[in-house]
């Protein structure tokens, strides 16, 4: 092992940059567009192991001009990802986002989530499990025709 001062370093930001590297490489399992150059994309749909729930997680991804806010998107209110529901078209169900007590279950944030121009923001949001036969659902995000099938890890 060499002992040059920055060999330390190097590592630290290999180890730290290849999860993210592989990350960012990963195609969405689903993508709409929520308005002129400014995507939904879902990165990860699985339930949660040990406990009765799925996780969601999605990004916006702003290449207009204009900042834009999940209120305005319609997915959110000045606080919280609030109006993306999983859709469960074999048993004929809707899920909402979780609530514990008047908490929403889901990504929070300050002055309605602004996301600028070029950038990419990911939120979370966390649902009831559909039944263990359930493998693919939807996404319904309000303004967009649903996103289909999208497989449901375990």
């Amino acid at each position: 092992m060499s002992r040059h001062p920055m060999f330390p370093a190097l590592v630290l930001a290999l180890a730290l940059a290849t999860p993210l590297a592989g990350r960012a490489l990963a195609e969405p399992l689903g993508r709409t567009e929520l308005a002129p150059g400014v995507a939904f994309e879902v990165t990860r749909l699985a339930k949660l192991p040990g406990h009765e729930i799925v996780e969601l997680r999605f990004a916006v991804v702003n290449g207009s001009a204009e900042p834009v806010t999940l209120e305005r998107l319609r997915i959110g209110t000045s606080a919280s990802v609030s109006d993306v529901q999983l859709v469960d078209f074999a048993n004929a169900t809707v899920h909402k986002i979780g609530e514990a007590g008047s908490e929403r279950l889901a990504s929070r944030y300050r002055e309605g989530g602004p996301v600028a121009p070029g950038e990419r923001r990911e939120f979370w949001a966390w649902y009831k499990a559909p039944p263990a036969g359930v493998g693919k659902l939807g996404v319904m995000v309000p303004g967009v025709p649903p996103l289909l099938d999208l497989p449901l890890a375990r």
